[in-house]
């Protein structure tokens, strides 16, 4: 399985070395920016150490399988409970206890504190006890925009990964390769937020729901109105991207579906939606298929605008 992480390639070589010679420390303090990989990079460490396999994480086997899913009874990962703005004193308690328990389907425990940085002075020397003595089969991963935020006597004890944004190149070709979008929007996104891919794709995503939404709206809008041209000329942001394309059709099953909902007192009306929605359903499903997407709305937009017209 490959390293998750686009550049940081210091850290990566360590990584693997230490985890090829089953050589992890028990205890990890990984820092950096909102963004930059923090939780990526210590799922990835929590799968290696309950991996069995010669090469690990496998990303094959039974235990990375639970991983991924988040189900790994042998991965605990503490964060501030719902509407708590820190991680509390009970599940600092818990953690203590069950540190020295048995794994139960691995070789190690692991350990994952999310948002260290909210743990106070007292709930770190509680911890501190463990760290100095650590159970042989636990690794434990603290995760804080900046060591700073934990007493010294903490991170003394614990190996520090210092994540940082990759280069320009490295961040542009991941997001090129991993989202099939041009290198020019790449770099326009990548610009915004200082090379920063965690941010690169939040704003992508919510670029592309916003414009999801708009054009579903104003696709079926334009089909209202009469034009079937309008309709078309609508759909012209989606060209090309089969994924959001297979969104916009949701999104447009979802307005057709609430139109019928309020047209049950108008029975003429909620017909044609009822014709419409089953239009969409009926060519929706060669969205998976090769199909032209110019050729997808061209036949939407005919077969929408015909049911208007009847």
């Amino acid at each position: 399985m490959s390293f998750p992480l686009v550049g940081n390639k210091r850290i990566k070589d360590s990584l693997l070395a230490l985890i090829s010679q089953n050589r992890l420390p028990h205890a990890i303090i990984i820092e950096g920016d909102l963004g930059t990989g923090k939780r990526t990079l210590a799922r990835y460490i929590a799968k290696a150490s309950v991996c069995d396999e010669e090469v690990r994480p496998c990303g094959l086997c039974r235990n990375c399988h639970l991983a991924d899913i988040g189900s790994h009874p042998d991965i605990e990962t503490l964060a501030p409970e719902e509407k708590k703005v820190s991680i509390s004193k009970d599940q600092i308690d818990f953690l203590r206890t069950i540190a020295y328990h048995s794994a139960h389907t691995a070789k190690r425990r692991v350990f994952i504190i999310e948002q260290a940085n909210t743990l106070n002075p007292v709930l770190q020397n509680k911890l501190l006890k463990v760290l100095e003595e650590p159970p042989s089969d636990v690794v434990f991963i603290f995760i804080t925009p900046s060591a700073e935020a934990l007493l010294e006597t903490v991170v003394s004890r614990c190996l520090v990964l210092s994540l940082f944004t990759p280069t320009p190149e490295e961040a542009t070709d991941y997001l090129v390769k991993a989202k099939g979008i041009e290198p020019s929007e790449a770099k326009a996104l990548l610009a915004e937020e200082k090379n920063n891919i965690g941010k690169a794709l939040q704003r992508l995503e919510s670029k592309k729901e916003s414009i999801g939404r708009a054009v579903a709206h104003d696709f079926l809008d334009a089909v209202e109105r009469g034009s079937a041209l309008d309709a078309m000329l609508s759909s012209v942001p989606l060209e090309g991207n089969r994924s959001e394309t297979l969104k916009f059709a949701e999104e447009l099953a979802e307005i057709l579906m609430g139109k019928i909902k309020k047209s049950q007192n108008l029975p003429e009306t909620a017909r044609e939606y009822i014709r419409m929605y089953d239009a969409l359903s009926e060519l929706t499903p060669t969205l998976t298929t090769n199909i032209n997407l110019s050729l997808f709305f061209t036949a939407l937009s005919a077969k929408l605008s015909a049911v208007k017209n009847r």
